[in-house]
């Protein structure tokens, strides 16, 4: 016998897929319920319209990449080599979740606010201490996040779109090396 959360993870994985292959907009409800082998009453049951599912998709997705780069963030004790080795994760992470990268580069979770919230919290708790001792640059978080990661989402974004190559290991370390030329404190 299925179980509701069985149920509610599948048409999640399901409308996961579907959003990413067909896009958000040529999706529907029936779509995801045929896919995810659920009834009609299931499907209401979990999500009133396909909004609340793409909500609910989305927050999936970004919890997993949160819960992923913070970790390995966190491995790192330095501040070059885990502003490096995130931009190297970022990509690596894109392309071995295509389907939650799409989603994601796609647009923003409506309902994310404590989500994003401990993501950021952890992300600072990390950073603060590099830019107190000068080895980074003590800027606005935005921008630190623009400049860390913006490049190389961009990037991601085309070759996950088809309008550009997979970066390479160059191109990648090219975008690393960018990132901690851009937040490193001049010395």
């Amino acid at each position: 016998m299925t179980t509701a959360t069985g149920t509610r993870e599948r048409l999640i994985e399901s409308a996961l897929h579907r959003f990413a292959g067909d896009g958000v907009l040529a999706t529907t409800l029936e779509d995801v319920r045929g896919d995810a082998g659920a009834s009609v009453g299931a499907v209401y049951h979990h999500f009133p319209d396909k909004q609340a599912l793409l909500d609910a998709t989305r927050e999936r997705a970004l919890a997993t990449f949160q819960a992923d780069f913070a970790a390995e963030l966190e491995r790192h004790a330095g501040a070059e080599e885990g502003i490096k080795a995130m931009v190297r994760f970022l990509i690596r992470w894109c392309f071995r979740n295509p389907d939650a990268a799409n989603l994601l580069l796609e647009g923003r979770p409506s309902r994310a606010e404590a989500l994003n919230r401990d993501f950021f919290d952890r992300v600072q708790r990390w950073w603060t201490p590099h830019a107190h001792y000068g080895v980074v640059r003590d800027l606005d978080f935005v921008l630190v996040y623009v400049i860390w990661l913006g490049p190389a989402l961009e990037v991601t974004r085309h070759a996950l779109g088809g309008n550009a190559r997979r970066p390479d290991r160059a191109a990648i370390e090219a975008l690393a090396e960018a990132a901690w030329t851009g937040l490193a404190e001049e010395r």
